[in-house]
């Protein structure tokens, strides 16, 4: 078990790419403040340095839980054709070729090599070459960066693949790293396949997603007094709903990019038509992906076309939630509803982690795992091997079927739990041996 009492005498420089403050995308942001928060409080003098997608070097405070704000240093990543900016990871390569002289006219190289280890989450689930973009070259390439200085390199609870082309590439990575954690089973068998003969399992663990362990901050302040007075009444169900602007935005992307059998605009149009038909209950589309409307992946132009499908008292009975709260205050958000559904995987882990009933209208098969490891495997409903009509007479059945939710998640969640914490003091314990390596 932990024991910080060396690490509390001396600085503990962290690099941590991955996840960061200021994105869009709430999931991404609450892998920040969970990564964070647990290690402040387990390694005194921890000094972080996070890398993101803005420019320079900088030095913010945040808020990760409810203690006191940490001060964190801030610099520059990406890829793309600028390649002359010293964040460009052309840059860093070169960089990182030339030794001192690298790490003096580079101050992310020069960040990896003085850090005791380097942290990287990829988002909890972008390492994968699935997405419709170059992703995978920004992911891959700030590890294989970390590798290539020689400095360890320890892979977060994430999920692992899929992968087409690149795994070969992604393998080399993980086998090369100094630990690596996966977020549930089936991910974990994935980490095992990549490694093969190299699976070690005091360095190969399976945990769960970070997010689990994020702190529920209020939003009541946030709030329009509509909202408030739904969630106050405690005699009318309200329903939850995360629509993901990634796959709703566009009519064809889920057929044409990830192969779905299913309409997901009309798999959601018609589950919520039939909750304002057959049920009494209230509707709070939630955007967990915070782009301005207009934008590809904006759960906010998704929830606001949903909207304007209903019209009269079918529609009073929808809200959608600010766009102006943060990662922790659309859990406490979450926390409030009677059933929750979601496309996002981390909306959907603010639900599990909430004591929520909670189903998933899947896109990839990172979404069973982590729903099993919370007894809820049931609950996932993807598009990719059933048709529109399946899908909605699943959410139907799961949203009847909540109080029993509620009561399986109960029974389920408190090891999840434990296991969040416990994997956060194993990897406090990984980054104390390095420590005292590093000064031995």
């Amino acid at each position: 078990m932990f024991d910080g009492h060396y690490l509390m005498a001396s600085r503990v420089p962290i690099a941590f790419f991955g996840a960061s403050p200021r994105t869009n995308n709430m999931g991404v942001n609450a892998l920040f403040a969970s990564t964070i928060a647990g290690l402040r409080n387990r390694i005194s003098h921890v000094d972080f340095t996070v890398f993101d997608s803005a420019l320079g070097d900088r030095r913010e405070s945040f808020h990760v839980d409810s203690a006191e704000p940490i001060s964190l240093r801030f610099l520059g990543y990406r890829t793309g054709r600028r390649v002359h900016r010293s964040e460009n990871l052309f840059q860093m390569n070169l960089a990182s070729r030339l030794g001192a002289l690298g790490s003096s006219l580079n101050s992310g190289v020069a960040a990896i090599r003085e850090s005791v280890a380097t942290l990287d989450v990829s988002g909890g689930d972008s390492f994968t070459d699935m997405y419709p973009d170059d992703r995978i070259q920004m992911i891959a390439g700030c590890k294989e960066l970390v590798l290539r200085l020689n400095r360890p390199l320890i892979l977060l609870p994430q999920t692992y693949g899929p992968f087409d082309e690149s795994l070969d590439r992604a393998s080399r990575i993980v086998r090369a790293s100094t630990a690596c954690f996966a977020r549930d089973e089936r991910s974990f068998e994935n980490l095992k396949k990549m490694l093969g003969s190299h699976f070690d399992p005091d360095r190969h663990r399976c945990g769960v997603d970070m997010a689990f362990g994020l702190e529920p901050r209020t939003a009541e302040a946030e709030l329009s007094p509509g909202l408030l007075s739904w969630l106050a009444d405690d005699q009318t169900p309200v329903i939850g709903l995360n629509i993901s602007g990634l796959i709703g935005n566009s009519p064809t992307v889920g057929r044409e990019k990830y192969g779905f059998k299913g309409d997901y605009r009309q798999i959601i149009s018609d589950f919520v038509r039939w909750v304002l038909s057959e049920t009494e209950s209230r509707v709070v589309l939630v955007p967990h992906v915070m782009t301005a409307s207009g934008q590809s992946e904006s759960d906010a132009w998704a929830c606001e076309w949903l909207k304007s499908q209903f019209a009269g008292e079918d529609a009073e009975r929808i809200l959608i939630s600010p766009t102006s709260i943060d990662q922790s205050q659309v859990k406490w958000l979450i926390s409030k509803f009677d059933w929750f559904s979601g496309t996002r995987m981390h909306a959907t882990i603010a639900g599990l982690s909430s004591l929520v009933p909670t189903s998933t209208v899947a896109y990839s098969d990172k979404a069973i795992g982590v729903f099993e490891s919370c007894g809820q495997g049931r609950e996932v409903f993807d598009p990719r091997v059933l048709g529109t009509d399946e899908v909605v007479e699943g959410m139907k059945d799961s949203f009847r079927r909540r109080h029993d939710l509620k009561m399986s998640l109960g029974e389920h969640l408190p090891r999840v739990k434990e296991q969040a914490a416990r994997q956060m003091d194993d990897l406090a314990d990984i980054i104390q041996n390095l420590a005292h390596a590093s000064v031995n």
